[in-house]
């Protein structure tokens, strides 16, 4: 099985990056049978980036943003202008193997597949343990679950491997799905969360992601973010769209009487500690509350399965 893929790849001041990826994807792209395009995002760059996708790349299409919006918005023009139902949505920072598209692309001759993440490692070879994300509760929080490469190759021989979600660095996913979703949720804007929250709500309605171990990335370890925006902000908002996650989609019983406590009790300690920027975190989420609260409704008017019934049947595969 074989259908058309456009490769997304939003870009903000990352021209050294397009140079050192872009050849990979290129190469990822010529190699899968099915046909594949490559749309770049350009998100407000100041730096070089039109210029060496213009000069460099020629056969990229490239979609320009006049200012920075954030990764969240340039993946939405990417998928808005994509003209495939599947889409490879792939980090400035992500260097796709030649091979790594078709065992991605086999999925999704089930109509329930939402998405597929590859085995992502770094460039010293190691083994990035959020690649397949299954998670079992502990102590209030979901927990990632230790697992090894060889444990889920010889798994993955006898069924499929879910995954609580599949990172927005490095996903296969099927557009229609993405677009009714509404994409990645404003909430998290600028970065990080969004990808999570999205593979959850997909779920809660009956849209399936799984973790394909024969489909190879290797994902730098110093990407757009942290070459661009200040190291405090970064944990803060980290922190921020923690919060918010968890205010989103945890059981009530178990926010109200599990993490609430424990959260207090974090922040007692950070406060001890003149931990400024953890408690900022927390107090940046608190105005988006009634947010949460709307978007809480929203889901269990559309919910096909609860969270714990995701957390369980994802975890039965581990």
């Amino acid at each position: 099985m074989s259908y058309p893929v456009t490769i997304i790849i939003p870009n903000f001041n990352g021209a050294h990056l397009l140079r050192r990826n872009l050849p990979s994807a290129i190469e990822a792209a010529n190699h899968y049978a099915g046909g594949a395009s490559i749309l770049v995002v350009d998100d407000g760059s100041s730096d070089d980036s039109l210029q060496v996708l213009k000069q460099e790349f020629p056969q990229v299409r490239v979609i320009v943003h006049l200012e920075n919006r954030g990764f969240a918005e340039a993946v939405r023009s990417g998928v808005y202008a994509a003209e495939t139902e599947y889409l490879l949505l792939l980090n400035s920072d992500v260097q796709p193997a030649a091979d790594s598209i078709q065992p991605l692309i086999e999925y999704f001759e089930d109509a329930t597949v939402f998405s597929v993440c590859p085995c992502v490692f770094d460039e010293d070879g190691k083994l990035d343990r959020h690649a397949w994300n299954v998670r079992r509760y502990c102590h209030g929080s979901l927990k990632l679950v230790p697992w090894k490469l060889e444990n889920a190759r010889e798994k993955r021989r006898h069924s499929r491997l879910k995954t609580l979600y599949a990172s927005g660095g490095s996903m296969l996913v099927r557009k229609s799905m993405f677009e009714a979703l509404g994409g990645f949720h404003p909430l998290f804007k600028p970065f990080y969360s969004e990808d999570y929250d999205l593979g959850l709500r997909a779920w809660r309605r009956g849209w399936a992601s799984y973790f394909e171990p024969e489909s190879r990335m290797t994902h730098q370890k110093r990407g757009a973010i942290k070459e661009n925006v200040n190291r405090n902000r970064v944990k803060r908002i980290r922190r921020r769209n923690n919060y918010l996650l968890e205010w989103i989609h945890m059981p009530l019983w178990r926010l109200l009487l599990v993490i609430l406590p424990m959260t207090i009790l974090q922040l007692l300690g950070e406060l001890i500690l003149l931990d400024r920027v953890n408690v900022a975190g927390f107090f940046t989420a608190i105005p988006h509350i009634p947010a949460v609260l709307a978007e809480r409704r929203k889901l269990h008017e559309t919910d096909k399965l609860t969270m714990n019934q995701v957390v369980r049947m994802v975890a039965e595969n581990c």
